[in-house]
């Protein structure tokens, strides 16, 4: 990519090592900071609580699974002097998105116990050395998370940890993030990012910078739960308020839809595409919605088209992650299908929307379920009883 040599040109200073290997050891935050004189910890918040309205289907699975109410992990911010920062990717672990601060793992920035070392029952593993090594003269600030490619995640983990340092005040020279995708360069457009001061996330390379700064994660919970992405309110508020205002400044095109549906047929190959989509559709267009393909809209128009939508109608997936641009009190209308997740449910908690859900799961594979399953047709008589009964 000609951003990748510019950037690398013009802020980095390449070097060279020789050694194959190293030990990569994992610690806590704090040990971290023990570990290494040279670094500071700042701690951001401490048992953090959530509260939400439970989640209204297959309760006892949901309470065991994904609780409405609990502790965030408690999040820090790592600032480490003169430091290096190695970003891997190892296919063996199926993980890309891990960073080794100085040949540390911070286990607070450990996503869903998904890390070499839970995965290994460890908390020492050697790893191989990257070929590519780069110097940057000033703060580096890197804001990151394992699954980097996903809209939802970078939304989530990404830009909550973007709004984390600023709610700080952490000053950077220069921000290492996920940058590849139209929708993340769209994204730090409106957030007011100075492009010249974006190093693009890759792997495989190692970073030595005068100073880094980290946050952990900020979307776990202390309990364990694989079918919810919770998010702390006020960094999700702050994203939403940021983009958004960002966006209501620009003279764009309004989409006023009152109704709409977001389509699945632009999904990923695999991912929970709907084979009748086009019959379920059409009994939502008889009742005036108006269906999206959201990857063939920019990021501000997905930002419009559900700020001035009354109604919003969406399969369990990304896009419907944009409900956060949403007004109070929008009716938000979730159709469940082979992947049980509160994670929308929870977003609508947090936004004050008002809640509708469609069951077509069937009780079928709820305990199975998987973000890469695909679903099967929906019955129309779901649909169609819902309606009615809306």
């Amino acid at each position: 990519m000609k951003i990748f040599t510019y950037l690398y040109a013009v802020l980095l200073i390449h070097i060279s090592i020789h050694s194959n290997t190293e030990i990569i050891q994992e610690v806590s935050a704090l040990e971290f900071a023990q570990r290494n004189p040279q670094a500071k910890v700042l701690q951001c918040t401490k048992d953090y609580p959530f509260n939400f309205q439970p989640y209204p289907l297959y309760q006892e699975y949901a309470q065991k699974h994904f609780p409405n109410q609990g502790i965030f992990r408690n999040i820090y911010i790592i600032n480490a002097a003169d430091s290096t920062a190695n970003f891997c990717h190892y296919p063996l672990w199926g993980i890309n998105g891990l960073i080794f601060i100085n040949n540390y793992f911070v286990k607070e920035c450990q996503i869903k116990d998904i890390s070499p070392f839970y995965l290994n029952k460890t908390n020492s593993l050697e790893v191989h050395k990257t070929s590519h090594n780069y110097y940057v003269n000033g703060t580096l600030a890197i804001c990151s998370h394992v699954y980097p490619d996903c809209y939802g995640h970078f939304m989530l983990d990404v830009l909550c940890q973007l709004a984390l340092l600023e709610l700080f005040n952490i000053q950077y020279d220069y921000l290492c993030i996920p940058y590849h995708q139209k929708f993340m360069q769209e994204a730090l457009e409106l957030w007011g990012i100075d492009p010249k001061k974006i190093i693009p996330l890759t792997f495989n390379i190692t970073i030595k910078a005068q100073n880094i700064i980290m946050p952990t994660s900020v979307t776990e919970t202390q309990m364990f739960a694989s079918n919810c992405n919770y998010t702390i309110d006020i960094l999700i508020q702050y994203v939403s308020k940021k983009l958004l205002d960002s966006t209501l400044k620009k003279k764009n095109h309004l989409h006023k839809n009152s109704k709409i549906f977001i389509s699945r047929k632009d999904a990923p190959a695999n991912k929970r595409i709907v084979p009748n989509e086009d019959e379920i559709f059409q009994l939502f267009e008889d009742n005036g919605f108006k269906r999206y393909e959201l990857t063939k809209l920019s990021l501000t128009e997905q930002i419009l088209l559900f700020h001035n939508a009354e109604e919003i109608v969406s399969f369990v997936g990304s896009g419907a992650l944009n409900i956060i641009f949403a007004k109070p009190n929008t009716k938000y209308i979730e159709i469940i299908q082979t992947m049980l997740d509160a994670t929308f449910f929870f977003l609508a908690n947090i936004f004050n929307l008002n809640y509708y859900y469609i069951d077509a799961t069937l009780n079928n594979g709820i305990k199975q379920s998987h973000p890469v399953s695909c679903a099967k047709a929906i019955d129309p008589k779901i649909i169609k009883n819902f309606l009615k009964n809306i």
